[in-house]
């Protein structure tokens, strides 16, 4: 029998990253370090566009694509319902539990639809679980309760999202990154998560922006 360490590329090793990232978020948010949690959701979900970028250009394993959204989903199904439950407690066990759930069905209808489509189907479980961490550190219940309902349910919906490595979308991405390093590094406290936060809520209601912008060039 062949060893399983032959079936694993280098794509594959990124993506086992992302799911030793998503679990330390998990020990982090047990420990109420609630600020590293999050930060290292978002390393998770750098992880996750690295190996979708080194699987583009080097190929992927047999492993690939059931490696990727296994580490998807503890870094951004599992992780960001642990870490809205220790922060706000009460009955954020049963909304996660939803979330999770809906994460699961959104992860395992793109493995069995993917394609070279230019969008995806439903929000992208890694932009849902890491704007559902930010909102943590807004410290706001309401919104993270609100969040979590809203998330499900686009995770499991028909609307169509735009795929960042799209070519047109990259100087948004881009500048959207740049604005958030340097809230980081010259701002206070969380506001490079409040910035962070606002360029993924325009992404979730970017297919709303999208419709406007084709019917207005009609």
């Amino acid at each position: 029998m062949t060893g399983i360490y032959r079936l694993v590329r280098i794509p594959d090793v990124v993506s086992l990253a992302n799911s030793l990232l998503g679990f330390g978020s998990i020990l982090m948010a047990f420990q109420e370090r609630f600020s590293i949690s999050v930060v290292l959701i978002i390393l998770a979900a750098v992880a996750d566009g690295l190996d979708g970028f080194l699987a583009r250009r080097t190929g992927t394993g047999p492993l690939g694509l059931d490696l990727d959204s296994l580490a998807d989903l503890v870094s951004f199904g599992v992780a960001p319902a642990v870490l809205a439950w220790t922060a706000f407690g009460s009955w954020i066990w049963a909304l996660g539990g939803v979330y999770l759930i809906c994460g699961i069905l959104r992860l395992a209808r793109f493995n069995v639809t993917a394609s070279g489509e230019a969008f995806f189907q439903g929000i992208p479980i890694t932009a849902a679980g890491t704007i559902l961490a930010l909102s943590v550190l807004l410290d706001g219940l309401f919104l993270t309760t609100l969040l979590i309902v809203v998330l499900s349910a686009l995770m499991i919906s028909s609307v169509t999202y735009p795929k960042f490595r799209d070519l047109k979308y990259l100087p948004f991405a881009f500048l959207a990154v740049l604005a958030v390093l340097i809230c980081w590094l010259v701002g206070d406290g969380n506001l490079w998560a409040v910035v962070a936060f606002l360029v993924l809520l325009g992404y979730m209601i970017s297919p709303v922006v999208i419709t406007l912008c084709r019917r207005m060039e009609r």
